[in-house]
């Protein structure tokens, strides 16, 4: 297969009457014309190919922490555990639960939209691959400029949390090990975990919590914030190398704060 035989050409081109040839010229700018494309890319195109280039870094732990953070709830739940020693720590412990789960939708949503997994429902909000490198590339030069930043910082503040790997290998390991803690502290639906123990075990789960949300809202600050700045230098942008006409303008409708910032 190539990519012109996807297009499913099956015509008589001498019907065409000679529209088909192309001058030399037109050949010319064509030959010229700078397409970069590998050939593997090449080779994807034409076998209708495209995808499955992106995964969330993050995908097996977050499936290990689904699969015993779940276990932990049910363990948890007074419903199915007689708590001996720590009765309303378990209930705590169901309470954060709770609030973790929804947070842990969220941060995979996010770090799925910024893996190029999927994309942002709202990228005026909240960012995806491709917005936060366009917005991020914008800023790396405007900063450059207005601030001497020679770093990548800018592009990388808007995915921060896909950079915390080993935060969340830790975590992952301490929520296993609570698990496996409070399953061996119950016999025939009982459990005689302290509440010592039962209090590490919601720490572990709150630790979690608030460093999934956490990141997820630095990043979600960061490309705000950016598209704030590219807005306010958009609003800039048009003082800057203006015409006679617009400086006659800028006399009439110009406010005193904007002919002292132009010198006026």
């Amino acid at each position: 297969m190539s990519v012109y035989g996807r297009l499913g050409y099956n015509f008589n081109t001498s019907l065409f009457n000679g529209a088909d040839v192309l001058s030399q010229n037109v050949i010319n700018y064509i030959s010229n014309t700078n397409i970069q494309l590998s050939q593997w890319q090449i080779n994807d195109l034409a076998n209708s190919n495209v995808g499955g280039y992106y995964q969330n870094p993050h995908q097996y732990v977050l499936a290990t922490l689904s699969i015993y953070l779940n276990g932990l709830a049910t363990l948890a739940n007074s419903n199915t555990t007689i708590f001996t020693n720590a009765p309303d720590t378990a209930n705590t412990l169901s309470s954060s639960l709770a609030t973790l789960s929804s947070s842990l939708i969220s941060f995979t949503t996010h770090t799925n939209n910024l893996s190029g997994v999927s994309r942002s429902a709202n990228t005026a909000l909240y960012p995806d691959l491709t917005s936060a490198l366009a917005v991020g590339r914008q800023m790396l030069n405007i900063t450059s400029t207005t601030d001497g930043v020679q770093n990548n910082t800018p592009i990388l503040g808007n995915f921060t949390s896909l950079y915390i790997g080993p935060q969340l290998s830790n975590s992952s390991n301490n929520i296993t090990i609570d698990y496996n803690t409070l399953n061996n502290s119950i016999t025939a639906n009982t459990s005689n975990i302290s509440n010592a123990a039962m209090n590490v075990i919601v720490s572990d789960v709150q630790t979690l919590q608030t460093l999934v949300d956490g990141q997820r809202t630095q990043d979600w600050a960061f490309y705000q914030n950016s598209l704030s700045v590219l807005q306010d230098y958009q609003t800039l942008l048009q003082f800057s190398n203006m015409g006679g006409t617009q400086n006659s303008l800028i006399q009439l409708i110009g406010t005193s704060k904007l002919h002292s910032e132009l010198g006026y």
